[in-house]
């Protein structure tokens, strides 16, 4: 018990220099602070290093709270009981009035833990960086009792701020944000960020995909990851890859591309059809959820940019609320063009929206308004917008109106 003390005591002061430090603002802190006052444990899931834990410190600065951070390996021991936990934390921190668990899943029988202090009626806010465990498991041990809040890197308005640059018309800041993302340690910590990116994801798929679920073909999933890197904002088919990798089955790879989904690397996007069925058997657009890891672990080193464009497109529309494969999809036409996009809420029809990095060729520029115009005809659609790297213009053709924006500017929005 003194030395479960001694480690509680460390924490501690962990949190105490984190207080005091200068922290971004994230937009998800006026959502996750009216939280607060709900009685339902407050979930943050994300990417690794998204800056989870500094979202949770900046709504509870100023409020009485204890904090343990489960990375810590001493606090994964089953000798460890729950109640030990938090007799300790109770003597540790005095009189709280919250419970603030970071990256809890490491934490043994850890939902059977926050159910059992639910039911005592302690305030929580947990972190974790597996959004399937967290959301499966949470969902059976709480039953709803919960309010989910999804993290990722910097959107481009946290990156600017972060820089202390507010100007929208500096393009060496778009391009740098583009090519590198919005990871925070890259962004603020000086770090040179193609060694840094690659470090993190491979740790990633080492601690949360290779390790957490036994995997003994590790060869297998990294090559199968640089194989969708490599082809981010494409098309894909299980029995492609399969052809492809050789050593996996097509079970295997949709497992693993499962796995890799869950821990914030990839994120497989589904034509929109109005029978599931025909979606569920399709090919599928691949996409990372940050830019840099594009950029790090692409061969050769610097990717595509249209592809890069595309990308940074999805994470924010993810970012705004748009989940795949629910309410947001690519969607093809009947004559086989496709739009990048199509956003739904409920039932309805939102907006498609086309991602290209100009409008100069005319070749291209009649292939985008062509599809934007099936696809507007088809799904009886009259928001239609077109993301560029940076021409702006309203096009108004055959009694559809198309608003072409700058990304750096969509991003402003």
């Amino acid at each position: 018990m003194k030395l479960l003390n001694t480690l509680v005591e460390a924490h501690c002061r962990e949190r105490d220099r984190t207080l005091k430090r200068t922290l971004v603002p994230r937009h998800l802190a006026k959502s996750l602070s009216k939280a607060l006052s709900s009685n339902l444990v407050k979930v943050i899931t994300g990417p690794r290093r998204a800056g989870k834990s500094m979202l949770a410190f900046q709504v509870l600065a100023g409020k009485r709270f204890a904090y343990l951070n489960f990375e810590d390996d001493a606090l994964r021991s089953d000798q460890i009981t729950s109640d030990e936990l938090v007799q300790t934390l109770d003597a540790v921190y005095g009189k709280t009035d919250f419970f603030f668990f970071d990256e809890i899943q490491n934490y043994p029988n850890w939902e059977s833990f926050i159910n059992k202090l639910h039911r005592r009626e302690y305030n929580l806010v947990i972190t974790g960086s597996n959004s399937h465990l967290l959301s499966r498991e949470l969902g059976s041990a709480l039953t709803g009792r919960h309010l989910s809040f999804e993290l990722l890197p910097f959107s481009f308005q946290e990156f600017l701020k972060a820089l202390g640059k507010e100007k929208l018309d500096d393009p060496e800041f778009f391009q740098r944000y583009l090519i590198w993302g919005g990871f925070p340690e890259v962004v603020l910590g000086g770090t040179e960020p193609s060694g840094y990116l690659r470090t993190l994801f491979d740790s990633v798929v080492l601690r949360d995909i290779v390790t957490r679920h036994r995997i003994r073909a590790s060869t297998a999933i990294h090559d199968l990851l640089t194989l969708l890197i490599n082809n981010a904002a494409s098309r894909f088919s299980a029995r492609s890859l399969e052809r492809s990798l050789g050593a996996l089955s097509t079970a295997t790879i949709q497992k693993f591309i499962a796995y890799c989904r869950e821990a914030y690397l990839i994120q497989d996007l589904q034509p929109y059809f109005f029978k599931t069925r025909m979606r569920i058997k399709a090919d599928r657009k691949i996409y990372a959820f940050d830019n840099g890891f594009i950029s790090a672990k692409s061969q050769p080193v610097m990717p595509n940019g249209s592809r890069l464009l595309e990308n940074l497109v999805f994470v924010e529309l993810v970012r705004r609320g748009f989940q795949p494969n629910i309410d947001l999809f690519y969607y093809q036409t009947l004559s086989g063009t496709e739009v990048d996009f199509l956003l739904r809420r409920g039932s309805k029809n939102l907006e498609l929206l086309q991602v290209t990095q100009s409008l100069s060729s005319l070749k291209t520029r009649e292939r985008e308004i062509r599809a934007l115009r099936q696809g507007a005809l088809e799904l009886k659609l009259t928001k239609l917008t077109v993301v560029t790297l940076d021409t702006e213009e309203t096009i108004q053709e055959g009694g559809t109106k198309i608003q072409v924006v700058p990304c750096r500017k969509w991003l402003m929005e």
